[in-house]
């Protein structure tokens, strides 16, 4: 009877130990599907988030989102490519607040502004080439005479290009339609018939690429209008133009001899914690320093960015 008894208990702990067995393993199996779906929601959730970051122009790349918080997080906006508008001025705000901190000496970062007279030319494919492989967004002063044949290969049409360079996500500026003046290669006779060469070039963007310009750059400069100077500012405020000159150049306007001697021009000339870059997209010697400024300028601290509106640069 002793015996029976001891296989009954035995019988009853084997009982208890493969219940608490079972027990134990459904319950690390619903751990184990628990987390499965778990993790499953998360890479589904970021795949989603990833796909509306996308969307919305990650191609903007924002290096680190500005904070009112951290002066470091101003190294921030760079790339746009093909984005919405919502998306290009939720940047430009961005931009806005980095200009800001940068005035108030909040932050150790600077701001470069790229950008390129008179084109567009044939050469212009390979500046475009150039800063998508730098991920880099510049603005285009452009003109509109004479575009149908490229300067520097009359058998291409130069006017293709004002396309590309909306496309790529570079702002598309107003450098007049003619580039030429009445009684000088840079004034015009009249400020009503400068007022008519910025809106025939306004016009001419806006149907070519469906972009409507509002930041100008006077042939030659401002300084140039002279005695019209003052005047022909007034109209541009009166038809929503801002306008822009520069503060950093490589000399491309006029001769430059060699290339050591256009870099030379070039860093010498930076020197401000926001700059204004003049560069010609006709300038073979530009192109040949074009990769190694923007290089130079990152190392520098500098956010290269394109021009808008809304800039501190731009006068209105």
């Amino acid at each position: 009877m002793a015996k029976s008894g001891r296989k009954v208990k035995k019988s009853y702990k084997l009982i208890i130990f493969y219940s608490l067995y079972i027990i134990f393993a459904l319950f690390m199996s619903y751990v184990c599907i628990n987390n499965f779906f778990k993790v499953k929601n998360i890479n589904i959730k970021n795949g989603y988030l990833k796909s509306e970051y996308k969307a919305l122009g990650k191609e903007y790349k924002v290096r680190n989102m500005i904070n009112s918080e951290t002066a470091d997080e101003i190294k921030d906006i760079v790339n746009i490519d093909t984005v919405t508008k919502e998306t290009k001025a939720n940047v430009f705000k961005l931009a806005q607040t980095a200009e800001k901190r940068i005035k108030e000496g909040k932050t150790n970062y600077k701001i470069a502004y790229i950008t390129f007279d008179d084109g567009p030319y044939y050469l212009t494919n390979k500046v475009l080439d150039t800063l998508k492989s730098k991920k880099v967004k510049a603005t285009f002063f452009l003109i509109g005479r004479g575009k149908e044949k490229c300067y520097d290969n009359a058998g291409f049409d130069c006017t293709t290009m004002y396309a590309k360079e909306a496309a790529a996500g570079h702002t598309l500026a107003n450098h007049t339609y003619s580039h030429a003046l009445s009684f000088s290669p840079y004034l015009y006779g009249s400020t009503s018939e400068f007022i008519n060469q910025v809106k025939k070039q306004e016009q001419l963007l806006l149907d070519k690429t469906g972009v409507k310009t509002n930041i100008v750059r006077f042939p030659g400069g401002s300084g140039s209008a002279g005695r019209l100077r003052t005047d022909m500012i007034n109209n541009l405020k009166a038809n929503g133009y801002g306008w822009v000159d520069w503060t950093a150049q490589d000399g491309d306007g006029g001769y430059v001899p060699s290339r050591d001697a256009a870099w030379n021009t070039f860093t010498s000339s930076i020197n401000e914690n926001i700059e204004v870059i003049l560069f010609h997209d006709y300038a073979d010697v530009t192109y040949s320093i074009l990769g190694d400024a923007i290089d130079y300028l990152e190392r520098n601290n500098y956010i290269l960015l394109p021009l808008f509106y809304e800039s501190v640069m731009v006068n209105k």
